[in-house]
């Protein structure tokens, strides 16, 4: 069996190889993250070295009234922009394990082993967020949006269909323009195929996909399959969205003290090298940390929410708070079985 301790860790944890494979397996590694669905919050919305235990996205109410008329005897008004707070809650996350663990893990790679762990850290934290995400998108639905965004009990009775997913798409009125993916389980993808509902330039499913290359669209919505998206009492969540319809960000986190060459920081993501000297004659240990957010902008983490949330509370209607305008809401449910 392959050997791995911290000595063959520390250094290589700081070479840009594991660090860009890391990064790159974070931001590919799950459907949520691929479609664009949900996408990083730039620096200047918020600032990843910000503090706290809550903060707020930049929004402003959109000014619709008249322009003043011009005269000979007017004066302009001057008129102020409104903001509206859109609250969200970070996360403090960790998880560890030995050294053991990572060997039995990438056990004959040989040297790609320190690859092999970048890969599993970065596809953990993927996994985790994505988790975070899809909570996130229980809780607001489950209250807040419950009508205004989502086909309720209508079509969920059947399988996906074509009227189905347009009563979705035009919850958002003639901003339903801005939803280019639907995101759904695999169940639901595989009665689209079955159903025609997936269409090419030249028709239903067929050679095209082989030739081209095209996947094939929904009634312009490009799909994906994610089976994390579980069914409650046999009806499945569908989720149609756009570029950016949920962001996440991970922020910095108070760095070691001591030393750096057993600790790491990587897109957003902090490893750290420990050895537990007491336990089963000594246990190398890797320790990993983030400071998050997910959240879906225009649906506010409560005022009396808790902070650092668990998943459960991320999925709980009453921690959530519409604040936003319903068009400016990039998201929609369809319930189907």
């Amino acid at each position: 069996m392959a050997s791995l301790t911290l000595d063959d860790l520390a250094g290589k944890f700081q070479s840009e190889t594991f660090k860009a494979t890391l990064r790159g397996t974070f931001t590919k590694a799950l459907s949520f993250f691929g479609s664009g669905f949900m996408t990083e919050a730039p620096d200047e919305i918020v600032d990843p070295n910000q503090t706290g235990t809550f903060g707020n996205l930049p929004q402003w109410n959109v000014d619709t009234s008249d322009p003043d008329q011009i005269t000979t005897s007017s004066t302009t008004p001057i008129n102020k922009l409104t903001a509206y707070k859109d609250r969200f809650s970070w996360m403090e996350l960790e998880k560890g394990w030995g050294a053991q663990e990572l060997i039995n893990t990438v056990s004959g790679r040989g040297n790609d082993m320190i690859e092999e762990i970048a890969v599993h850290i970065g596809e953990y934290w993927a996994y985790a967020m994505q988790k975070r995400a899809i909570n996130v998108l229980k809780g607001i639905f489950a209250a807040e949006l419950s009508v205004s965004h989502s086909t309720g009990n209508t079509y969920s009775g059947a399988n996906i269909s074509n009227a189905g997913v347009l009563a979705a798409k035009y919850k958002l009125g003639d901003w339903h323009r801005m939803l280019s993916v639907i995101l759904m389980h695999s169940k639901v993808h595989g009665d689209a195929v079955s159903n025609n509902l997936i269409t090419f330039p030249a028709g239903p499913v067929g050679n095209n996909t082989f030739v081209s290359g095209n996947p094939g669209q929904i009634l312009g919505l490009m799909p994906f399959a994610d089976d994390d998206l579980t069914a409650t009492a046999g009806v499945y969540s569908t989720f149609l969205g756009g570029r950016g319809s949920m962001l996440y960000k991970l922020r910095s986190r108070p760095g070691s003290a001591l030393t750096n060459r057993n600790a790491v920081k990587t897109g957003g993501i902090y490893l750290e090298l420990a050895r537990d000297a007491k336990q089963a004659g000594g246990t190398d240990e890797i320790i990993t940390r983030v400071s998050c957010m997910v959240h879906t902008p225009g649906v506010a983490w409560g005022d009396a929410a808790p902070e650092n949330p668990t998943l459960a509370q991320l999925a709980t209607g009453n921690n959530w708070s519409k604040v936003a305008p319903d068009k400016l809401i990039k998201v929609a449910e369809l319930k189907t079985t």
